[in-house]
């Protein structure tokens, strides 16, 4: 374990550094192998229209579009990790530790998952306790009966079910929407709400972070980093496949955070910090079809208002779907969430206008997968430069996924050797991850129309259901 004592020893200005050597070889690596594989004598365009035909020509070349919609987020990726040294942590002070502040940890459930939201719950308040937290409660909102241990610190609110909103909302915006009500809600429009997920940890970093947040002069929405190596892991595939959402997090939503004060790529639906009186202004009442990114169009809707966004340090902890199969369910619902949302006229397009060349490279996504087979039997000239782009996307996924999971598996008690190991076997799977989003896109985009919030296992022993509802009865 000498290693693991001399790394936690290095301080975060030389991990920074050492993390751009890295950076460096990843892309010294992309250019190497473009070097390799270059033919200046090889065949051009014409000989390629000579050989397959103006048509299938053409078809082969549009196939390689979508790898240039990826540029922009490489860029503002690569931008958040350089710009910001994502091993800096928040240390507790006096501010933080007697903050007068009032957070309302706020998480929203069907019901479905009984013990682990009491597990959860009864965890998370040991944190709290543990770091010195005085001022705080959690609010679990659910659909069907818990019965929670009453506490001073917890509060059960149960959704009624003839419960309506104006617009027909469902799902979880519509128990959020419910909180709102003025014979629910306890909050004072100055208090804080930090929401989670049925299976979120708080950790003490993170609680530092978000006291931070929350003390400083005009801080209105913020959030954070999530990893999902940290807790326990039921599918080793999927947690490292989502090795990737926590290094984007470190880069990419942090650049728009920190960097523009916007969700300019997007926004997650855990790990959300708000003011209360932000939340009212805003509310959650979308309509039936906005219901499954309730999280994205809150986020765009708070931009179009003037609200503006900031990063908060520390990390939460999840876990990552159980089998593969429901690693497409998540990825599904967020397809078709994002569909109903960014081509829906309800929002003005500069809010839209980073999001959508991204959520439109998954949507395309099969045709990068089928590419990249194609190519192997129908080879089409490309100039350098092209060739050269396409290796450096490619060797930046597989940095996030070494980098993602080195992060995410940074609190767990594995031998350094371990670790490293892990994160080099997770770029393996990136085929995996392509054919996986990829054919999640295609089946969400199948199944557009069907306004579903499809849930995913979270406890062995229960086998969830989920709410669906056709865009006809809606």
């Amino acid at each position: 374990m000498e290693c693991s004592k001399v790394w936690g020893r290095l301080s975060a200005g030389l991990k920074y550094m050492l993390l751009l050597f890295v950076i460096y070889l990843y892309a010294k690596l992309a250019f190497t192998v473009s070097d390799v594989l270059y033919n200046e004598k090889a065949p051009t365009i014409y000989d390629a229209v000579k050989l397959y035909g103006v048509v299938l020509t053409c078809v082969l070349y549009s196939m390689t579009f979508v790898f240039y919609l990826g540029v922009p987020v490489a860029i503002c990726n690569f931008l958040g990790l350089v710009l910001y040294n994502p091993f800096t942590e928040k240390l507790p002070d006096d501010a933080t530790t007697n903050s007068t502040h009032f957070l309302c940890f706020r998480v929203v459930t069907r019901g479905l998952f009984p013990n682990l939201v009491k597990n959860v719950t009864e965890r998370n308040l040991q944190t709290c306790q543990k770091f010195g937290l005085k001022n705080f409660k959690f609010e679990i909102v659910t659909d069907n009966q818990l019965n929670l241990t009453s506490a001073h610190n917890v509060r059960e609110v149960v959704v009624p079910s003839e419960y309506r909103t104006p617009n027909g909302t469902l799902f979880k915006a519509r128990a959020l929407n419910y909180c709102l009500t003025q014979n629910v809600n306890i909050l004072s429009p100055d208090d804080w709400i930090v929401h989670l997920d049925e299976e979120t940890l708080l950790t003490e970093s993170v609680l530092c972070g978000i006291i931070e947040f929350v003390t400083k002069p005009g801080s209105n929405i913020g959030q954070g980093v999530i990893t999902y190596g940290g807790s326990e892991i039921e599918n080793w595939i999927t947690t490292l496949l989502d090795g990737v959402r926590t290094a984007i997090d470190y880069g990419l939503f942090r650049f728009a955070l920190q960097f523009l004060h916007r969700p300019l790529f997007g926004f997650k639906g855990s790990f959300i910090i708000v003011k209360m009186r932000i939340e009212a202004d805003i509310g959650f009442d979308f309509g039936p079809t906005q219901s499954i990114a309730e999280d994205l169009r809150f986020a765009l809707t708070a931009w179009d208002r003037g609200y503006t966004f900031d990063f908060v340090y520390g990390i939460m902890q999840e876990k990552s779907t159980f089998t593969l199969a429901d690693f497409v369910k998540q990825r599904k619902r967020w397809l078709i969430g994002h569909f109903h949302v960014l081509w829906n006229n309800s929002l003005p397009w500069y809010t839209k206008i980073a999001v959508l060349p991204m959520h439109v490279g998954n949507l395309f996504l099969w045709m990068n997968v089928m590419n990249s087979v194609i190519s192997l039997i129908l080879p089409v000239p490309i100039m350098k430069w092209q060739l050269n782009l396409f290796l450096l996307l490619t060797t930046n996924i597989l940095f996030l996924l070494f980098f993602g999971n080195y992060m995410s598996l940074s609190g767990r008690r594995y031998h350094p050797v371990v670790k490293v190991c892990l994160c080099f076997f997770s770029q393996l799977l990136l085929p995996v991850l392509g054919i996986m989003e990829a054919y999640a896109a295609v089946v969400g985009f199948n199944d557009r129309n069907n306004v579903c919030f499809e849930i995913v296992q979270k406890e062995k022993t229960v086998v969830p259901n989920k709410e669906t509802a056709s865009v006809n009865e809606v």
